[in-house]
């Protein structure tokens, strides 16, 4: 009789320490409710094994078997290739809007309007090549023009630096990243050791910060035996193994204005692999892309604009003649020649005669021919020509259409983004519906287990006195 009532005191016991195990998994629910990436635990709670004793089959009462967390490992890949699209197209997006600012068309000073303003000032001298006032105000515009192509090329020259600083940061913060995983790991697979245990919150941590880590780069992941995440980055390289971590470092490259290459570095130092241009999804992705492709072409395009449009103007000029002290010499450049086709817009200049004296600006076909404008004229038919675009366009027609490139190319990034954002919003919505904490549910389970928890305790006083009436019949 004493060992029965001891066997069911046992199983009051298991029942409360199961009610009080809810209790606490419920609480601890309800407490990070708000905390991003955590997932719900739930209490698995099973019959123990029955006992056979005098032709019976005695029940044995319920044990925690485990605390497990509710987790869609079929939605949580979704959700990290879709945050991988949504980083690479975020980068871009984000590249992108910081160059649209440039060519704001409330400036007044871009290059079209500029080389418009300066054909319109040679239009007036046309008119009136003695006038001095005038031959002043078509070296202003002269200088506007230049002052208009420095601008440009001095302001994606510097989002490029701008971005190549993004670039290095966000090596660092993959980095950082990869080294918590892998620490990450090396904790889970110590509390794991016991079958049954899992290391719910570790877990939930290491996920999250596993989903930062594909936003920013193109990442494969994979779970081994002993619960570690494997990892590998851009052509299928190592990044984490258990204890191994790569480190994705930078190096100029002088090839690319000096620019920084990414390379993966072993843990030991010993391999570098350059993946630069093996990027195929993340932050990195698109902010390389527009720093050495989108930027680079721009700046080329200034540069090219820039040669034809002084080139030009300095063919003409040379066989023409100016008034007074050069109403007799020809030969004279307008601007100062390009040397090199890299740095042309940079070095942008108007040449030593014509900065010294508005009197060099060459109007007349023939010498001591002040009224003559028949230069000037030849001079005027370039805004028209097709120098541009191997003879399809001229000046304007040219900085237009790879305005309006830049344009589009902004506006498909903008939409790009806005697609992935909602298939993202569209994932973590459904990893909410499995994962995420209901405060109603907790609040329902909360009193559920309480219940629980006052009934076990009323079998062990149950028991209790029934020990009592045992132990007093000796009396």
């Amino acid at each position: 009789m004493g060992a029965g009532l001891f066997h069911t005191l046992n199983i009051g016991e298991h029942a409360l320490h199961a009610s009080r195990q809810g209790v606490d998994t419920a609480s601890h629910n309800i407490s990070n409710a708000n905390v991003e990436g955590y997932s719900r635990q739930r209490v698995d709670v099973r019959s123990r094994t029955p006992l056979f004793t005098h032709g019976l089959v005695l029940g044995s009462g319920a044990y925690v078997k485990d605390i497990t967390r509710s987790h869609n490992q079929f939605v949580e890949r979704q959700l990290n290739r879709a945050h991988q699209l949504s980083g690479e197209a975020t980068g871009r997006f984000e590249a992108l809007k910081t160059l649209e600012s440039i060519f704001s068309p409330e400036l007044a000073s871009g290059v079209s309007d500029e080389i418009t303003n300066f054909f319109n000032s040679l239009q007036d001298l046309s008119v009136s090549p003695e006038d001095m006032s005038i031959r002043t105000a078509v070296r202003e515009s002269a200088r506007n023009v230049i002052g208009s192509f420095k601008r440009v090329d001095s302001e994606i020259r510097q989002r490029r630096l701008d971005i190549n600083d993004i670039v290095t940061q966000e090596c660092s913060e993959i980095n950082g990243r990869l080294k918590n995983i892998a620490s990450l790991n090396q904790q889970i697979q110590e509390m794991e050791v016991t079958p049954g245990a899992f290391a719910n919150d570790l877990r939930d941590q290491r996920d999250m910060i596993l989903r930062e880590l594909t936003e920013k780069v193109e990442i494969n992941y994979y779970e081994d035996e002993y619960g570690n995440f494997c990892i590998r980055g851009p052509q299928d390289i190592s990044l984490v193994d258990r204890n191994y971590v790569a480190e994705f470092t930078v190096s100029a490259n002088d090839k690319n204005d000096g620019f920084a290459d990414i390379l993966i570095t072993d843990s030991d130092g010993g391999s570098k692999r350059n993946v630069t241009r093996m990027l195929d999804g993340g932050r990195l992705k698109g902010l390389v892309e527009v720093r050495d492709n989108i930027c680079k072409d721009i700046i080329d395009r200034n540069n090219d604009m820039a040669v034809k449009f002084t080139s030009r103007v300095n063919d003409i000029h040379k066989k023409g003649y100016g008034i007074k002290n050069f109403d007799e010499s020809t030969g004279r450049n307008f601007f100062k020649p390009v040397e090199s086709l890299a740095n042309a817009a940079r070095d942008l200049d108007l040449s030593a005669d014509i900065s010294d004296s508005v009197e060099a600006i060459s109007v007349a076909g023939t010498p001591l021919a002040g009224g003559d404008n028949i230069v000037i004229n030849e001079m005027l038919g370039l805004k028209h020509e097709k120098m541009m675009d191997g003879g399809n366009s001229d000046l304007i027609e040219f900085y237009s259409t790879y305005i309006g490139n830049l344009g589009i190319e902004i506006n498909r990034s903008t939409h790009l983004k806005e697609a992935n954002d909602l298939v993202v919003n569209d994932l973590q919505t459904q990893r909410e519906a499995v994962s995420g904490v209901s405060l109603d549910e907790e609040a329902v389970s909360l009193m559920k287990w309480q219940s629980n928890f006052t009934a076990s305790s009323k079998v062990i006083t149950t028991v209790d006195e029934m020990l009592e009436t045992v132990l007093s019949l000796k009396r």
